[in-house]
């Protein structure tokens, strides 16, 4: 693991929300310590659905394949329906876009892939990276934190450490002890069910045949039980509700799981090897606040959300991403530090709206559209004359703009505070895409969203200045939302 000097943040968490943060901050340069209270990552599947959004920031970090490479060998759909073995179901949307759908909407797709996966996935970049560092067994003890920037004991075995940073971000999951050194609370419904899992290895595969999605719920008297594929072989997550104030695990021992997968595999001589069980609880809730001065949560920490949905996971990678390039950016002196504001702003309600969605399990809207939520606010994807490289690709670290083909571009790229800012012309099939016209520019953050845009380029004096203004990022007129 890289060694790295006195760090400028600290992430507490490895998992896939402190991962994002810190491999955004690396990317740009800023010196990022990750502490993990495992000694190692998970070895459990847990969440499966990367989502569309998630694959373009893959895409983008350039791991696209090596998380396609874990992915199950079906389709991100759902199943409904008495057993596996039974022909007779229902095909129910999982929020992703069909392949054509997502054909029309992004150079990438959604893909089913073990968290297990995805995780070393995510490590092994960041790793990569010059700057960082991973502290795996190392447990927070305390957070105190001034004007100046937040102090941090740690625990490793018997030894106990303090280290001084910047600032420190909570990716420690839904018990975060950093969220409760920071003094923030929780609000919501709170737990919402009881549920029993199993992790084991079956050849359902030749069950399900060309029936291949990404969880078959099997509709029976009472609640339903769920099965979960999570590798292109034999591993399956079984789950079902149960009641732990009347029942204890002791009353559900190998052989009567293994007779429950039997039942709702519809194979009664199925050969099982139980792998691991465990119990937990859906559970909806979201911190009230995403920030205690020098201290941000992200992830769990700041949202717990059941499995309704999909949504979890993808909401802390893009909460991780999304507090990493903007700390990073005012670490770096591109921007004013009351970027730091748009955090909350802009992740919160996301954080809101998906806990109360996967809170409700009547909610009978339309979940297909719900990838929508997550690709509404960044540019359009439309692919370049040479049928690679797609509008999303052009985007980098910092602003870039991107002119119609006709556009007066006021300068080919502009530096200032150490920020370069990329300048494209495109063709016009893709200016029309882009809603920029032919003598048009947009200014686009790294996460796609339009920060101004220009009808002309008539005076480029001015859109110069405009961009050099945003490179500073003293106005929050242009690092905000684009109307």
């Amino acid at each position: 693991m890289h060694t790295t000097a006195t760090p400028t943040v600290i992430v507490v968490g490895a998992g896939p929300a402190g991962l994002t943060a810190a491999i955004a901050l690396a990317r740009l340069g800023v010196r990022t310590l990750v502490v993990e209270r495992r000694a190692a990552l998970s070895p459990f599947p847990r969440a499966t659905g990367v989502n569309l959004r998630t694959m373009e920031l893959m895409r983008a970090w350039g791991l696209e394949h090596a998380v396609r490479s874990g992915a199950i060998d079906g389709s991100p759909t759902g199943w409904v329906g008495r057993t596996l073995a039974s022909a007779e179901g229902t095909e129910v949307s999982m929020g992703f876009p069909s392949v054509e759908v997502a054909a029309s909407l992004s150079p990438t797709t959604g893909v089913i892939a073990p968290q297990d996966h995805l995780e070393p996935v995510l490590m092994e970049h960041l790793l990569s990276l010059p700057g960082t560092s991973v502290r795996l067994g190392t447990e927070l003890v305390a957070i105190d934190q001034d004007d100046d920037g937040v102090t941090v004991t740690l625990r490793e075995g018997d030894q106990s450490s303090t280290l001084r940073a910047d600032y420190a971000i909570g990716a420690d999951g839904a018990h975060s002890a950093v969220r409760r050194h920071a003094g923030i609370t929780m609000q919501g419904p709170g737990e919402l069910g009881a549920y029993l899992a199993v992790l084991f290895r079956a050849p359902l595969a030749e069950v399900v045949g060309d029936r291949r999605h990404g969880l078959y719920m099997l509709m029976r008297q009472g609640p339903p039980w769920v099965f979960l594929p999570t590798d292109r072989h034999d591993r399956w997550v079984f789950s079902m509700t149960w009641d732990p104030t009347r029942e204890t695990r002791a009353d559900y021992p190998p052989e009567r799981l293994e007779e429950l997968i039997r039942a709702g595999a519809g194979v009664p001589d199925l050969e099982t090897e139980i792998v691991w069980t465990g119990d937990f609880t859906f559970t909806a809730q979201i911190a009230d606040r995403y920030r205690e001065r020098r201290v941000f949560l992200v992830g769990d920490a700041a949202h717990r959300m059941t499995p309704r949905g999909a949504a979890g996971m993808n909401t802390a990678i893009h909460d991780g991403y999304d507090l990493g390039w903007k700390l990073g950016w005012v670490l770096r002196g591109w921007a004013d530090e009351s970027l730091l504001d748009s955090f909350e702003a802009e992740r919160r309600p996301v954080g809101l709206r998906n806990m109360q969605r996967s809170a409700n399990p009547s909610d009978q809207r339309d979940v297909s559209l719900d990838y929508v939520d997550d690709i509404a606010d960044r540019i359009p994807h439309a692919w370049l004359p040479d049928g690679r490289t797609s509008t999303l690709d052009l985007l980098g670290e910092g602003l870039t703009v991107l002119a119609g083909p006709q556009a007066e571009v006021p300068l080919t790229q502009a530096q200032a505070h150490g920020m370069t800012v990329a300048v494209h012309v495109v063709d016009p099939a893709t200016a029309e895409v882009l809603q920029i016209g032919a003598d048009g520019l947009v200014l686009v953050r790294p996460d796609g969203r339009p920060a101004a845009r220009w009808a002309t380029s008539t005076d480029a004096s001015s859109i110069s200045a405009a961009i050099l203004e945003a490179v500073r990022g003293t106005t929050r007129r242009v690092l905000a939302r684009a109307a």
